[in-house]
């Protein structure tokens, strides 16, 4: 009942972003619109995808702990990573983010807990990135209100702090635990149990960043990652001739998708990915009916890509869906 619940709510969520996404819908000028579109961005696109994931994979590499016999193929990285966003995209609860280390678990020495944290800690330097980049080009964006700077500046703030938690727990792991058992104790059992165990896990994870040249490495790809995910955006802007090609617009969009993402949703992110594009956009004075096919090409375009991916590898792997779907719902 509770797994009913959760796929009531995320598919009510995006079919209402859908509909405010495209409630003002302008067919005549959506065909206007395909009519001129030039489609030779894919290509560079597809190009970008390519070296995004490649990057993802790498960066994986330095968030797991050091094995003790040989380190795993960045192919298998790699693999596992795509065959956890295929899921994610395809199955409701998204269980990807439990088949990805499940399935490097079974390629490797490492164990499911290991690589369900790593992949933990991957989303904290990952929320980090999109919300200290929303801080950086909130005072570029064109009449924000008030309410939305004040957001951005406190969230890039919470980013900041986070980092700074994960370098301080590596570095300082003793001192960190007691300032968080001491910090825990005005709270009410079940809070401070939670937080207790959960900044435990964290700081566990934190642990295979070991040294500065680790945590650079980490740094510096993450960087690489999300430059790599704007460039996705605006190399589809291009497809749009009669409309402006702004980086900034670009990177604007990417964060808003990344934050809309984070919702729940119907599976592959639908209608959030969609209400994502459309709000960034709409902060430009950027043409409403190019905004919403833009959101939907640049949406299938990365569909596609993973889903072809990922059933190469798993023709590959000799492995279904449906068991990657059943050992998930089994470990999760």
């Amino acid at each position: 009942m509770k797994k009913l619940i959760q796929l009531l709510v995320g598919c009510t969520i995006s079919a209402a972003m859908m509909y405010m996404a495209f409630k003002d819908l302008d067919t005549a000028q959506l065909k206007d619109n395909i009519t001129k579109i030039e489609w030779w961005p894919v290509l560079p696109c597809l190009a970008v995808f390519s070296a995004h994931y490649y990057l993802r994979a790498l960066r994986w590499r330095f968030l797991l702990p050091s094995p003790k016999g040989e380190a795993p193929a960045l192919r298998k990285l790699f693999d596992s990573m795509m065959l956890g966003n295929l899921c994610t995209y395809l199955l409701p609860f998204r269980l990807g983010e439990f088949i990805r280390p499940l399935v490097l678990s079974r390629w490797s020495e490492y164990s499911f807990a290991s690589s369900f944290i790593s992949v933990v800690i991957e989303r904290f330097f990952d929320l980090s990135a999109v919300l200290i980049s929303f801080a950086v080009v909130v005072p570029m964006l064109p009449e924000l209100p008030g309410w939305a700077t004040l957001g951005a500046y406190s969230l890039g703030t919470l980013a900041v702090c986070l980092l700074m938690f994960l370098v301080c727990g590596c570095l300082f792991p003793a001192f960190i635990r007691s300032l968080v058992s001491v910090g825990v104790k005005p709270l009410p059992d079940g809070v401070g149990t939670f937080i207790t165990r959960f900044s435990g896990d964290l700081l566990e994870g934190a642990a295979v960043i070991k040294t500065p040249a680790r945590l650079f490495a980490i740094v510096a790809l993450t960087v690489l990652v999300w430059t790599t995910s704007f460039l996705q955006f605006y190399s589809l802007l291009f497809m749009f001739p009669h409309e402006q090609q702004s980086f900034l617009l670009s990177v604007t969009i990417c964060v808003f998708v990344s934050l809309a993402v984070a919702l729940p949703s119907a599976p592959g992110f639908v209608g959030v990915f969609q209400m994502g594009c459309v709000a960034a956009a709409a902060l430009f004075a950027y043409p409403l009916a190019s905004a919403q096919l833009y959101s939907i090409i640049i949406h299938i375009v990365s569909f596609l890509v993973v889903v072809v991916v990922g059933f190469w590898i798993l023709a590959i792997h000799d492995l279904t869906l449906f068991e990657l779907k059943r050992a998930a719902e089994k470990d999760s």
